[in-house]
């Protein structure tokens, strides 16, 4: 494989006039998971998992157009019918096959700009909304069109139409026997995206926006998965440099109608009101290692009322939370939603090879009678306060052969707070510890 893909890099970089490209990749990682113990509720006291997941790509580009798939294998191992298998399971899946039709200089000179038809991934700004999770075992494809624009002073655009696809399988014995089921459209789903970047603005800052439209029509039998509403949003930035500072701010708005449950009545028509902000200051020391440490804050409403006609809990659709809230796979105890929490950050670089990141967070509710989203576990009365704990996070990355060869391992240490050990009660198990280690070849 490794002599193929070197001849075909080769090959692409010099084509015969009027001759396609073809180029054949791919990348396999193993990782070893082990949570101990589990914070969910209804799960075994603790949970193991070998998660493998292998990609091979096949990409043909003529002179304005391409042709691209990509197949990805995701199996879990160790586990066993008392596993958390959410986000493992997804064997012999096609996640990307697209026509790709490209065009120079639309709208100026020296702009660029792709339209993608197919099944398709998609990156979008800081990946908090839609994003290829580039942590979690499966990643969340979409069948639609996709058309991205930039030119060569900084300024982008993007306008996409999509059916977010289901992963499947997702019953828990075919999971746990790694059966192959080939994903469907969501059912009733779609979600439509508008992106603008200005250009850089005077010190490197960059300003961008955007616009998410998600809708679901729900079926008779689940109406409280119903949704229809907007997201508008808003980031500025400006990464850190060797001896000076950098930002961020992004701010997100969701309004329109969703569904839930009221008084243990599923309905398809409430109001649906909520936000998310992060906000973060860093700054880039001079020196060998180049040591940056940055001061983080998020919050993301929660439900004041579980018992009125409103929701105000934020839906962070198809984002990710690792860069902001740590590991997930087995782990992932907080998500993008009722929730409050500042933490600090230091990234290293002790070796040309090596990257390490220290990360040390509070977590709590934004809303105490709202539940702990992602645990299964609720307290209607909010008697139990809304400090969720403290988490000690660290991750270790080696490029053992460039391009080839990385080996990644870290750690997440939760240290409970009030809320947690009042709601489990009798049922605390102790503070979750969680370890991984994993190896990642790239052919």
């Amino acid at each position: 494989m490794l002599a193929w893909h070197g001849l075909s890099q080769a090959d692409e970089a010099a084509p015969a006039a009027g001759s396609p490209s073809f180029t054949f990749s791919g990348t396999q990682r193993t990782r070893y998971e082990s949570l101990d113990p589990q914070f969910r509720k209804g799960f075994d006291e603790s949970d193991r998992v070998l998660a493998l997941q292998t990609t091979v790509a096949f990409d043909v580009k003529f002179d304005v157009l391409q042709f691209y798939a990509e197949v990805m294998d995701s199996r879990g191992e160790l586990n066993d019918e008392h596993s958390f298998v959410t986000g493992t399971v997804n064997t012999l899946e096609p996640i990307q096959t697209y026509v790709a039709w490209r065009r120079k200089g639309l709208f100026e000179d020296g702009a660029d700009s792709t339209l993608r038809v197919g099944r398709v991934t998609i990156d979008l700004g800081t990946r908090r909304m839609v994003a290829r999770d580039p942590y979690r075992n499966t990643v969340t494809s979409f069948l639609g069109a996709d058309w991205v624009w930039h030119d060569a002073d900084g300024r982008s655009a993007r306008l996409f139409y999509a059916l977010p696809m289901q992963t499947l399988p997702d019953g828990l014995d075919a999971q746990l026997g790694n059966d192959v089921e080939l994903d469907h459209a969501a059912r009733g789903s779609q979600l439509f995206g508008a992106y603008y970047q200005l250009r850089p603005l005077a010190g490197k800052s960059v300003l961008e926006s955007y616009l998410l439209a998600y809708g679901v029509d729900a079926p008779q039998s689940n109406p409280a998965a119903a949704a229809h509403w907007v997201a508008p949003a808003v980031r500025a930035y400006r990464l850190p440099a060797p001896g000076a500072w950098g930002y961020e701010i992004e701010t997100i708005w969701e309004q329109g109608r969703a569904g839930g449950t009221v008084g243990g009545v599923a309905r398809s028509n409430l109001e649906q009101r909520a936000y998310f902000a992060h906000a973060e200051v860093g700054y880039e020391f001079r020196g060998p290692r180049q040591p940056t440490l940055l001061f983080q804050y998020d919050v993301a409403s929660g439900d004041r009322d579980p018992n009125d006609s409103s929701i105000e809990r934020f839906n962070s659709l198809f984002g990710v939370r690792r860069f902001d809230f740590g590991p997930t796979g087995i782990f992932g105890p907080f998500a993008r939603s009722n929730i409050e929490t500042p933490g600090l950050r230091l990234t290293l670089v002790p070796e040309p090879r090596w990257r390490t990141m220290f990360s040390y967070r509070v977590f709590k509710l934004a809303e105490a009678r709202d539940q702990w989203v992602g645990s299964g576990w609720s307290d209607p009365t909010g008697r139990s306060g809304r400090s969720l704990g403290d988490q000690l996070e660290a991750r270790f990355i080696w490029a053992a052969i460039e391009r080839r060869l990385s080996i990644e391992t870290g750690f997440a240490l939760f240290d409970y707070g009030r809320y947690p050990r009042e709601v489990q009660g009798s049922a605390l198990r102790g503070d979750p510890r969680y370890f991984y280690l994993a190896a990642t070849t790239t052919f």
